[in-house]
């Protein structure tokens, strides 16, 4: 399926519902290695994620590409929100908005990575065209989509400064946060970073890892990841559970998939005597050791305090393989905090088309924002890395 639009007799926008379709130009625009090589994304497409389909668009002028950008289009469903956790008047509430609405949700960027660019430009153009054709392409996307909301997930920092200037429509989120450790170069392994904790800190680290070595923790080839697959998702559902908002869910296949295509990729078990009860995996980059997808057996949690071990072992992890950045993500803020994360503000936006709604979303933002920062009162370490 192939949609065209046109914003004035040289500028196309062309759209296409799978990477199978994508012209040649597409791919001979795109660099080499980069995540919107067609190659690239039919490993998403193939990993059959549940409610998501795809669209990619491609604006041209006079036929000459100026930005290829990648989507994905999220069906909501009432499961998206736990009805065992939020209120129940809530729930249903959801429930038959989710029924009667089927609304959809527009995702430029990618759902389960953060990884990944979804965004390339003509590096001819100037970074305020490049906005504009963003624009095009996200407006394109919306009408032929019919979705309810869009949100660019990640936006590339070039462009972030344009929606915040020209799009008040669209309101940036707050409280997306990267928690992120920066590594001394003189850490050689887990004692340096022990030794660096203030007392209280240190103290804390010692009791959660004190039960850690009696589990054998291992890396998982592709083979291993391929056959435990169905384990590793019910692991990762087990946390799923104890979300109260999960947009969307990834697929039993989705981590074997990503392993067979890229070994930066890498997935440990946690075995007590033999019996997998939880895993972690993570993104090794040149520059950073990234963590990933995350499972475990929520009453193995709280024998062998897994979350937080897991932590200790990214950070582990990280140093061993000599990586000056440790990415831990968006969750758990305060966790994170307390082993020496500090946040980078990220660049999300969520536009949603009802009036109504997005000012309501509007006033529950400005609202939040009162209990915000609690966490960044944590500072573990001695003195500043």
């Amino acid at each position: 399926m192939k949609h065209c639009g046109k914003k004035n007799k040289e500028t196309e926008v062309l759209l296409f519902s799978d990477s199978s379709q994508l012209p040649t130009a597409w791919n001979d625009f795109v660099p080499e290695g980069h995540f919107l090589q067609s190659r690239q994304l039919c490993v998403t497409e193939n990993s059959s994620l549940p409610d998501i389909s795809f669209l990619y668009a491609l604006v041209t002028i006079n036929d000459i590409p100026m930005l290829a950008a990648g989507f994905q289009l999220l069906n909501l469903r009432a499961e998206h929100i736990n009805s065992k956790i939020v209120a129940p008047w809530k729930y249903a509430a959801w429930q038959m908005f989710t029924t009667l609405a089927r609304p959809r949700l527009l995702v430029g960027g990618h759902l389960f990575r953060h990884d990944v660019n979804s965004v390339f430009c003509n590096g001819r153009i100037s970074a305020y065209d490049s906005y504009t054709y963003y624009k095009l392409a996200i407006e394109k996307a919306m009408a032929i989509s019919r979705a309810s909301a869009v949100l660019i997930k990640d936006m590339p920092q070039h462009l972030d400064k344009y929606f915040c200037n020209y799009e008040p429509q669209y309101l940036m989120l707050r409280n997306d946060i990267s928690m992120e450790m920066e590594l001394p170069v003189q850490w050689r392994n887990i004692n340096d970073y022990e030794h660096a904790l203030k007392h209280k800190y240190a103290q804390r680290y010692r009791k959660i890892r004190d039960r850690w070595h009696e589990l054998d923790i291992r890396e998982l080839n592709t083979r291993e990841v391929v056959e435990n697959g169905p384990a590793l998702y019910e692991l990762y559902r087990q946390v799923t559970n104890h979300q109260s908002v999960r947009i969307g869910f990834i697929s039993p296949g989705f981590l074997p998939l990503l392993k067979q295509s890229d070994d930066r990729l890498k997935v440990w078990g946690i075995y007590e005597d033999g019996m997998l009860i939880g895993f972690f995996s993570a993104w090794v980059y040149d520059k950073a050791f990234d963590m990933f997808y995350i499972g475990f057996d929520y009453k193995k949690n709280k024998e062998y305090n897994l979350y937080f071990n897991i932590l200790f072992f990214a950070v582990e992890q990280a140093i061993k393989l000599g990586k000056p950045k440790l990415i831990l993500g968006r969750t758990a803020l305060d966790a994170k905090a307390r082993l020496g994360c500090k946040p980078r503000y990220l660049g999300t936006f969520l536009y949603i088309k009802n009036r109504f709604v997005r000012t309501r979303i509007m006033q529950m933002q400005r609202s939040a924002a009162d209990n915000e920062g609690v966490w960044e009162d944590k500072h573990p370490f001695r003195k500043t890395n």
